[in-house]
């Protein structure tokens, strides 16, 4: 779940439980509405660690020199000027089938 659609699920939580009034049978909105701004926080504290794992992975791989292994999502690039660009080697599988 991404940060941009917790937040979405969140506000779709408050307003099940603080702005929608009616009488549902067996369904209480209010339950509903807070369980899925519950679920909703648990996925944006997700999504941010995730991205913050991921920029230190990126910004690790950089500082050693390595190519990195996941690129941010915001586009920007660090590279350092004086290093060469390569591009990763690929394996080259035989065709097997007959």
């Amino acid at each position: 779940m991404g940060i941009m659609a917790s937040l979405g699920f969140f506000a779709f939580g408050a307003i099940l439980a603080f702005a929608v009034r009616g009488d549902t049978p067996g369904i209480d909105l209010t339950a509903v509405g807070v369980i899925v701004m519950l679920v909703s926080i648990i996925g944006f504290a997700t999504a941010v660690y995730r991205e913050r794992w991921r920029r230190h992975l990126f910004e690790e791989s950089v500082e050693q020199g390595a190519t990195p292994p996941l690129p941010p999502d915001d586009g920007i690039i660090l590279v350092e000027p004086t290093a060469p660009i390569v591009a990763p080697e690929r394996e080259i599988v035989p065709d097997v089938r007959h």
